[in-house]
């Protein structure tokens, strides 16, 4: 039997985590797989998903926002563009957070680095977001607001939230193993956070006090960054530069620290 003296010395990586980009590669081209796996149509829900949820979302919203967008923005695309990347937020942190616990067997059994799973769950988010643009740029030119010269900065926007996301699925995978209550706990947190971003209203509308709370959420940042490169549907200015380039990096970085603290006491547990 392994102690866990010996499960410190296999989880000791020497080497980058680069060095497992082919692995990398290859989960994240299984977790794509498994997750359209029995559907009929497979990927073509990331096309349907925010499709179906934005015309929900608009029949109900439309009436009461649309009109209060700033400038000829067009609440149809303004909205999708909302759901489309909360969406990739909200499903990349849950399973990214639930990614090595649900890989246990694997990694008490096989030289893997564990890093490797939130990594590549987080890249798998970041395919289905730019699948995801597809339907986005039919509604943008069906709503006659068309792709802006800026939409190739929309790369940056994505890989920008796939590190915040792998950041903190990096730090929740280890939490998730040593306390049950924080699936639930981050299940009501990400639904609490989406109604402080501005995913179906405009932050225009708010008073000032509540458009500075919604400001420090940094989702807010990456939203108004993307809005505005894929088709100028918003203002962004360089402190959502900053604060979305700062936060994505800041994430990354300390999930890798606190997943390198506190992997050799985590992995006995799994």
């Amino acid at each position: 039997m392994r102690t866990s003296r010996d499960y410190h010395l296999i989880h000791r990586y020497p080497y980058p985590i680069m060095k497992y980009a082919q692995l990398i590669r290859l989960l994240v081209g299984r977790e794509l797989t498994l997750r359209y796996k029995r559907s009929a149509i497979g990927i073509g829900w990331t096309l349907l998903n925010p499709v179906l949820t934005s015309f929900v979302l608009w029949v109900v919203f439309s009436f009461v926002f649309a009109s209060r967008l700033p400038g000829t923005q067009q609440y149809a695309p303004y909205l999708m563009a909302g759901i489309l990347l909360n969406t990739f937020f909200s499903q990349g942190v849950t399973i990214s957070a639930e990614s090595i616990a649900s890989n246990g067997p694997v990694l008490t059994k096989v030289y893997v680095p564990p890093q490797v799973f939130p990594i590549s769950t987080a890249l798998a988010g970041l395919v289905n977001f730019f699948i995801g643009m597809i339907p986005l740029a039919i509604v943008c030119y069906i709503s006659g607001q068309p792709l802006a010269w800026t939409a190739p900065f929309v790369l940056v926007v994505g890989v920008c939230l796939a590190l915040l996301t792998a950041g903190i699925g990096l730090t929740l995978s280890i939490m998730y193993i040593r306390f049950d209550d924080m699936r639930n706990i981050v299940t009501v947190l990400l639904m609490i956070l989406m109604y402080f971003t501005p995913v179906f209203y405009p932050i225009s509308i708010l008073s000032p006090r509540l458009q500075s709370i919604i400001q420090m959420n940094p989702l807010t940042s990456y939203l108004d960054v993307f809005r505005w490169a894929f088709s100028n549907n918003a203002s962004a200015t360089s402190g959502d530069w900053l604060f979305m380039l700062s936060t994505s990096l800041l994430s990354i970085c300390i999930g890798t620290v606190v997943f390198k603290k506190f992997w050799p006491r985590t992995v006995a547990m799994l």
